[in-house]
């Protein structure tokens, strides 16, 4: 069983793509109060908040973070704005193994994105990062959880 904790807008798109695979899983939001049970598989994706050391030791195949910029480099909740300000062209989205450090666990794989010109807006690179994380998610999930 995937557990995936997300944003609202996020969890039909994930639903529907997890469905399709044929994969257990259940979705949560920062509104929701999961029941403390054994699953397989943690996924962050897009959570606004930390995921809890207690949490993070619950599923035998630990947690993995689906974050919506190139780590190491850009860490944490402001990266879109500290992107902008580096005036950023070479972007990436990340999925990574979590750990008790915020953004820091082993990464599995970064999609490196090549903008055209630098962001002017956390909006727009909201956007194409969030587009890129999709596609990463889909690329990555069924190997991350059969593995």
């Amino acid at each position: 069983m995937i557990r995936v904790y997300t944003k609202t807008r996020h969890i039909k798109k994930i639903e529907d793509f997890l469905s399709s695979q044929n994969m257990p899983f259940e979705t949560f939001t920062v509104k929701d109060e999961p029941p403390k049970i054994n699953f397989d598989l943690g996924v962050s994706y897009c959570y606004p908040r930390k995921i809890s050391k207690s949490l993070l030791s619950i599923p035998k195949k630990g947690f993995v973070n689906y974050h919506p910029a190139p780590l190491p480099k850009y860490k944490g909740p402001t990266e879109l704005d500290d992107a902008i300000k580096n005036k950023e062209t070479d972007w990436g989205v990340t999925v990574h193994h979590m750990n008790e450090e915020y953004d820091s666990g082993e990464i599995i794989k970064i999609k490196q994105i090549k903008l055209h010109e630098h962001p002017t807006s956390a909006q727009e690179l909201g956007a194409v990062s969030h587009y890129f994380l999709f596609d990463l998610f889909k690329e990555t999930i069924v190997k991350i959880y059969n593995s």
